[in-house]
């Protein structure tokens, strides 16, 4: 059975930990301003600041700092610091019996993807994917913020994802489709691929995005994907943003465009291009788990059901 967190209400106490990479505290710090401007309380992990290479400190810590965030019932919403790397290697560390005693709001996206996949894959958990708690000095502008925030609060969904003017979604694939909502960080589905977080996609949309990767890696993540079944049992696709994937330059190369097409051209099945969610300036929350329609008429993205349940 599926289950929902609790909408979030001025005074709440969110807390912030570090499942993956070692933490910038400046931008850390701007995050959250931003969330006590809000109306939120803040409360940091004891190891948000901790470093071990590229990961915010040990395993084990890291671990138990989430669970003890987590388990808290103070605590109304469990914040991601930053992605990175990391969040796969403490999921043999969380106890999901004990996790899944509490409904509580899970935000963060990137590396943060691998919690998003196991919390729906053992507690059928609706998770938020989008902005994590570091912040630019730009802040997260007026469209992420707005989303982020009504997302938060339970304002939005049910409703049509509002998509910036400048940035209108563009089909790849005709057709209408719904399903539940799964996916993040391409690179962190695949790699869950074989273990007993694999993500589902039988009758789902599935999302995807990624930073940093060449067309052929992207090429060969979603080779996999397609022979493992991921694509054959999707219902629809919405491609979010491939920041900084372009082919290196004087090598013989496929475009991205070209990538993708192979992959979702010709499935029959809707696929939407230039969804505002990833790496890029546009970082719209998206509610997974949480049913939704494709319709590449529009085009749009209809979220049909509530992602948090009011008090």
């Amino acid at each position: 059975m599926k289950r929902k967190p609790s909408a979030l209400c001025p005074g709440d106490l969110i807390a912030i930990v570090a499942p993956s990479g070692a933490v910038h505290k400046e931008a850390l710090e701007r995050g959250i301003e931003l969330l006590k401007d809000w109306g939120f309380r803040v409360r940091l992990g004891d190891g948000v600041f901790a470093s071990l290479g590229y990961l915010a400190g040990k395993d084990q810590v890291r671990a138990r700092d989430f669970t003890r965030a987590w388990s808290d019932p103070e605590v109304r919403a469990v914040v991601a610091a930053r992605g990175g790397y990391g969040a796969m290697r403490i999921l043999p560390h969380l106890d999901f019996s004990l996790l899944g005693k509490y409904h509580k709001i899970l935000l963060g996206f990137s590396d943060i993807t691998a919690l998003h996949l196991a919390f729906w894959r053992e507690l059928r958990l609706v998770t938020l994917h989008g902005p994590v708690a570091e912040m630019g000095p730009e802040g997260p502008g007026e469209y992420n913020g707005s989303i982020l925030r009504a997302a938060l609060t339970g304002e939005w969904p049910p409703g049509e994802l509002r998509v910036p003017v400048e940035r209108p979604l563009r089909v790849l694939e005709h057709g209408r489709a719904r399903g539940e909502l799964v996916g993040g960080n391409l690179s962190l589905i695949t790699s869950t691929i074989g273990t007993r977080w694999e993500i589902d996609t039988r009758g789902k949309i599935l999302f995807i995005e990624d930073v940093g990767e060449k067309p052929y890696r992207v090429d060969r993540m979603l080779c996999q994907l397609q022979l493992a079944g991921k694509i054959r049992d999707a219902a629809g696709f919405l491609i979010g943003d491939f920041t900084r994937c372009e082919p290196e330059e004087g090598q013989p190369s496929l475009t991205l465009r070209e990538v993708l097409d192979h992959y979702f051209g010709g499935t029959g099945k809707p696929c939407l291009l230039d969804v505002p969610a990833g790496h890029g300036s546009y970082r719209a929350t998206l509610p997974l788990g949480v049913k939704v329609e494709v319709d590449t008429e529009l085009p749009a993205v209809r979220f049909l059901e509530r992602a948090v349940i009011s008090r």
